[in-house]
């Protein structure tokens, strides 16, 4: 078995676990990143296929101003480009470039339910309002990516003025935390009005976050070269500075009373810090058990085992890559760039999952009944289509298009198809279903493909070994919550009961994305670089 001492060994090569990497590795420190998979991003990055690129996870970049001063603070440069996010309802459509664009949404809302004109208004008043919350977080740039010392001009002109305005605007938006389709119930009992607003928000999304959405479809960017540039600016950065990444391992022990973690495939690593940037189920999971820790350590980590057993992770993803022979060109006013596209205006309120669950909450053996089921539910959906060449031509040879085609599907439905043998004909059918939904608008769809590529949520947890396939951590549904969410407490977030480990990433903070796996990212670098320090004397 391979053997090897570093100050830090991070696990999950990630946007968290590179984030943290570059920042360490930068400070000095040796840092390994051990990573599952065969590439470096987890959600996010891009590969290639027939001189395609495509995105495997996150299809544009929100700043939130934390991403572009991070970037600049490591002197990472990156070109991006615009990404404007269009809203197709039925027949309708308006492109979200702007505050203003906003009553254009209005507008359609009002077009499409001409009986709820007055609670459009109240849910677009209450919009507006968090949108305000929200925009004193994004005001600034996030001061955790800025010089230090701070300048007194700084400090005085911008942070403590903004830290005035912070504090009482988190503190509102907190209070928010109802799930949005149950706040939008409040003005309305229009269950279809209610499905067009949310049904692609995760499930039991918190008001707060779910309608300062309208705020983030504005902050979209595209890298140039694809989400890819985002990891190999990182990685680059990481082993520039003498870090370093490996790949194909996959840990199966952290021994935290010799601070030792070892891979399946023979790796072995003793650290001073380690810094968890995976998925957290496995992290206690694979924990051995230390019988000379003290009694309170010991029973902190065995109260987290005990919060976090059961909980589930928040909706998985189900992608369609259609690699087509024609112009992107072709796509431009039905999708633009990026869009978030639903044809039926009934919405999912029409079908629950409990439609084809046994009374105990199992799901049914019918495969067919199933299989009913997902046409239904496709047909009702709201679909997110990202077409990268729109935004860089580079990414698809010229004459030729990638639609990406997204929707949230359930980790345990597929699961269960999965493990009833029909998997090849679910994939087949999926592909079947999207292929004959997107063909009502673009009635020459099926003539032009030339390839399809399937991802689940079996493809994630394959990659990453996210629990549930989730793609943004916890699920709201939780009571009691597994992580923190309050903004005012997230420096508290990269913390765990374990002796000399950190945590990062989305599961450690909730709403999570990009920005979040990031910042945790950073947060989680300051705290080990801190203990370091500390034992350094």
């Amino acid at each position: 078995m391979e053997k090897k001492q570093v100050d830090v060994v991070i696990v999950g090569a990630g946007m968290a676990g590179l984030t943290a990497a570059a920042y360490l590795s930068k400070a000095n420190y040796s840092v390994v990143v051990i990573e599952k998979d065969a590439s470096s991003g987890g959600l996010i990055g891009s590969f290639n296929v027939d001189g395609h690129l495509l995105d495997k996870g996150a299809r544009g970049i929100i700043d939130s101003g934390i991403i572009f001063p991070m970037l600049k603070q490591l002197n990472l440069e990156i070109e991006f480009l615009d990404n404007p996010i269009k809203i197709v309802l039925g027949k309708e459509s308006v492109d979200l470039v702007s505050k203003e664009s906003l009553l254009d949404y209005q507008k359609m809302l009002n077009k499409l339910f001409p009986d709820e004109v007055n609670n459009i208004q109240k849910i677009m008043d209450d919009i507006f309002k968090v949108m305000g919350y929200m925009d004193v977080l994004y005001g600034i740039e996030n001061p955790l990516f800025l010089p230090k010392p701070y300048s007194m001009e700084y400090l005085s002109k911008t942070l403590l003025p903004w830290m005035i305005r912070f504090v009482p605007n988190m503190s509102k938006a907190m209070k928010m935390l109802d799930p949005v389709d149950d706040h939008l119930r409040k003005y309305t009992k229009n269950e279809s009005l209610v499905s067009m607003i949310m049904q692609h928000f995760f499930e039991k999304t918190p008001a707060f976050f779910g309608l300062s959405y309208f705020t983030l479809y504005m902050q979209y960017h595209y890298p140039k070269g694809a989400t890819q540039s985002m990891v190999n600016a990182l990685t680059q950065c990481i082993k520039e500075h003498g870090g370093q990444i490996i790949n194909e391992q996959e840990v199966n022990l952290l021994d935290s009373a010799i601070n030792l973690v070892t891979t399946k495939q023979g790796l072995s690593l003793h650290y001073k810090e380690c810094l968890w940037a995976g998925d957290t189920q496995s992290l206690y999971r694979l924990l051995k058990d230390d019988s000379s820790l003290p009694s309170k350590v010991k029973k902190s980590i065995q109260a987290t085992k005990t919060l976090i057993k059961d909980k589930k992770g928040a909706d998985s993803i189900l992608s369609l890559y259609l690699l087509v022979k024609a112009s992107p060109s072709r796509f431009l006013s039905t999708f633009g760039p990026h869009s978030f596209y639903t044809q039926d205006l009934q919405g999912l309120n029409a079908i629950t999952i409990n439609d084809i669950k046994n009374a105990d909450g199992s799901f049914i053996d019918d495969i067919d009944t199933i299989f009913e089921w997902i046409k239904r539910y496709l047909w009702l959906n709201t679909f997110e289509v990202s077409i990268p060449s729109l935004r860089d031509p580079s990414c698809s040879p010229e004459g030729e298009t990638a639609l990406i085609i997204s929707t949230l599907f359930d980790y345990h439905l597929c699961k269960h198809i999965s493990d009833s043998g029909h998997y090849e004909a679910f994939k087949k059918l999926i592909t079947q279903v999207i292929i004959e939904y997107f063909s009502v608008e673009i009635e020459e769809l099926p003539s032009i493909i030339f390839k399809e590529i399937v991802a689940t949520p079996l493809t994630i947890v394959g990659r990453t070994n996210n629990h549930e396939g989730s793609v943004t951590g916890w699920s709201f549904a939780n009571k009691p919550f597994p992580a923190i969410f309050e903004f005012l407490k997230v420096s508290q977030s990269v913390k765990t009961p374990i002796p000399h480990v950190s945590q990062a990433g989305q599961w450690t903070f909730n709403p999570a994305g990009v920005p979040v796996a990031v910042l945790t990212g950073k947060l989680a670098a300051d705290a080990v670089e801190k203990k370091l320090k500390k034992r350094q004397g």
